[in-house]
């Protein structure tokens, strides 16, 4: 079901179900306000339901979310900061295309981050955050098996989290969050949920790595990282090629 959200601050009521499904907000101060707003554009963009190349009117945006301009146009500042809108001269603003090109740089990212670090994981990571860690991988194969998509996205991240908390670096924690944050998100949502087989193979990369951290040996780790990363991006050249990918794509 497409995510929607209806702000309603004039309202008494601290929140209600409205018609079709939209969830009425109310009763906030203006800060929770501004990023309720936010909130819900980001999840329209990366579930696509806000597809690439959409043009972001904000007198039509505040009004499907019941709102005024001034939070639309706030959120939209956020979201480009983010690097989900584009904002063009005489043209406005609107949702980013997706790009093979990026979607590479995504996986260099994480690995660019993550690589220098596996030595210090192995070394610190102790039986109770392993186990703590695997938890969360189980979290992971059941939110496939339910095909929860949100969900298996966010437990994705939070294993990458978990077995990096161990550095004690949170710079290093929120960059890991940011890259795969949002635009990894929706990444996911185009070329990897729609698939039966990439999602599986998304599945089994996370459980490689955490298998791997478990042997506690670097060898096993760097080698089921590049294995599963070189799967991936196999694939996701195979995916860009069909129609209802491809129209996610940027124009050439």
């Amino acid at each position: 079901m497409a995510f929607r959200v209806r702000l309603s601050p004039d309202s008494e009521d601290t929140g209600s179900t409205g018609a079709a499904g939209s969830v009425v907000i109310s009763g906030l101060n203006l800060r929770t306000y501004k990023r309720a707003v936010y909130e819900a554009l980001l999840e329209m963009i990366v579930t696509l339901e806000l597809p690439p190349g959409e043009r972001l009117v904000e007198s039509d945006l505040a009004g499907r979310l019941g709102v005024s301009k001034t939070p639309v146009r706030e959120a939209l500042a956020m979201l480009e900061s983010d690097g989900l809108v584009e904002a063009t001269p005489y043209r406005g603003a609107t949702v980013r295309w997706l790009s093979l090109n990026e979607s590479r740089e995504q996986g260099y990212l994480v690995d660019a981050l993550e690589m220098p670090a596996y030595p210090m994981v192995i070394e610190r990571i102790t039986k109770a955050e392993l186990a703590a860690t695997g938890k969360v991988v189980d979290r992971l194969k059941r939110a496939r098996k339910t095909r929860d998509q949100r969900q298996f996205s966010l437990l994705a991240a939070e294993i990458h989290e978990r077995l990096f908390a161990c550095t004690g670096y949170p710079r290093l924690l929120a960059l890991i969050h940011q890259v795969l944050g949002p635009v990894g998100r929706r990444y996911d949502n185009a070329l990897v949920f729609p698939f039966d087989a990439s999602w599986d193979l998304l599945r089994d990369m996370a459980v490689a790595r955490y298998e791997a951290v478990c042997t506690r040996d670097l060898d096993n780790v760097v080698n089921a990282v590049r294995a599963g990363r070189q799967r991936m991006q196999e694939t996701a050249l195979v995916r860009a090629a069909l129609p209802e990918v491809s129209r996610y794509l940027r124009p050439d």
